[in-house]
């Protein structure tokens, strides 16, 4: 993973990654976020200037839309989704 797919304006690069980055990212974050003292690593936690540079207090944040939605999008793109649909229409 190329981390500077997370330094662009939306996450469309790291979507066209494929599931096994999405886990190995999520596994990361659990690891730095965790309290969990036998998972977590305490890079994170323990320093005061780190926590500086990456965290961002809530108050200050404004959500977006994480990725750039082309001129289509497909909404049947999950079996799930698919298969509840068809099943309103049956």
């Amino acid at each position: 993973l190329d981390p500077k797919c997370f330094a662009e304006p939306t996450l469309n690069g790291f979507m066209a990654c494929d599931r096994t980055v999405w886990q190995a990212t999520r596994a990361r974050l659990q690891k730095l976020l965790t309290t969990d003292e036998s998972f977590a690593d305490f890079t994170l936690r323990d320093d005061a200037a780190l926590q500086e540079q990456v965290m961002v207090p809530l108050s200050t944040v404004t959500m977006h839309l994480p990725a750039k939605i082309g001129d289509y999008t497909d909404f049947y793109s999950s079996r799930e989704h698919a298969t509840n649909v068809g099943t309103m229409f049956r």
